[in-house]
Parts: structure tokens; C-alpha cells; sequence
């Protein structure tokens, strides 16, 4: 192929053409790989979201300063054992517990939608109660989102799972 070429200039140039020939097939590879493990956008409907941005900001500050506070049975717990754990929130303004039309826990991962679980709480007496399937170990974002008189207030943090 390069046969009239100086040694040193044909080894150069086999070695440019490896190059490129790797260059090609880790591109070929990466888009493979992109396809095989593509996940959509977080959030189907994240234009409507991005509309109601600012109210739900707002709608958050108002019940904060209304003195809304929600509480679990895992807040003075810092790592859950896997497997299905009981849940019990309650809502509480200014000490006393208030009733919440409906009750969601989400659980998710950073960067990804693949492992993220949407659960509804069921109501018991004043509090929301539900059995939550930890599975995985790791640490996951927990949001516990509570509807009040057609506004939402969520609480976001962390819980580690061994």
C-alpha cells in the first residue's frame, strides 16, 4: 500500500490509518451503545412544568411561611435496611396536624429515570401511611409531595439504603 514511501514515513502513515480506523469504530461503538441504553426526558410533560414554574414557587413559599411542615417515621433514621419499609407521613401547620387531599412519594436516582418509582400514599386517620419497596442499595432523592386545597408542597432529601 505504501511500499514507495521512506520507512519511517510509512510507518507514520500505517499508524495514522490504525488511528483512524480506531477513531471510526469507537465512534460506531458509542452511538451503539447510545441506542441501546437511551432514556427519554425526565419528565414528559416538562413544557407545563416550565410554565408553572413560578406559581409553584410561590404556591411552596406561601404554605412555608403558613408554617407547613411535613414529617415522616424515617426522619431520625440516616440508612434504611432494604426491602419493603412502611412509610407514615403527616403534615403538620404550626404543631397541628392538618388534613392533605393526597399524599405521592417519588424515589429516584441522579441523572437517570431508570429506577424512578412513583408511589401514592393511602390516608389513615390524619397521616398518609404506605409500604415503600427499597430494594436497591444506594443512595436515592426522595420527594414527598402533598396536594392542599389545589396547591403543592413538596419536601425533597436523601435516604441511603443498605
Amino acid at each position: 500500500m505504501f511500499k514507495e514511501l521512506h520507512p519511517s514515513l510509512r510507518n507514520a502513515m500505517y499508524v495514522v490509518l490504525l488511528s483512524f480506523t480506531a477513531l471510526v469504530a469507537a465512534t460506531f461503538y458509542t452511538i451503539r451503545l447510545t441506542y441501546k441504553h437511551f432514556e427519554p426526558v425526565m419528565d414528559k410533560n416538562y413544557y407545563e412544568i416550565g410554565l408553572n414554574y413560578e406559581k409553584a414557587i410561590e404556591d411552596q413559599k406561601e404554605l412555608l411561611k403558613q408554617g407547613y411542615q411535613i414529617t415522616t417515621n424515617w426522619d431520625k433514621t440516616t440508612i434504611l435496611p432494604s426491602g419493603d419499609l412502611d412509610l407514615n407521613v403527616t403534615l403538620n401547620q404550626k404543631g397541628k396536624t392538618v388534613k392533605v387531599d393526597s399524599m405521592v412519594v417519588i424515589l429516584e436516582r441522579n441523572a437517570t429515570t431508570k429506577n424512578t418509582s412513583r408511589y401514592d400514599l393511602k390516608p389513615s386517620n390524619n397521616d398518609f401511611i404506605g409500604k415503600i419497596p427499597l430494594k436497591d442499595s444506594g443512595t436515592w432523592n426522595m420527594r414527598i409531595i402533598a396536594m392542599i386545597n389545589g396547591k403543592s408542597f413538596e419536601r425533597e432529601g436523601k435516604i441511603i439504603v443498605r
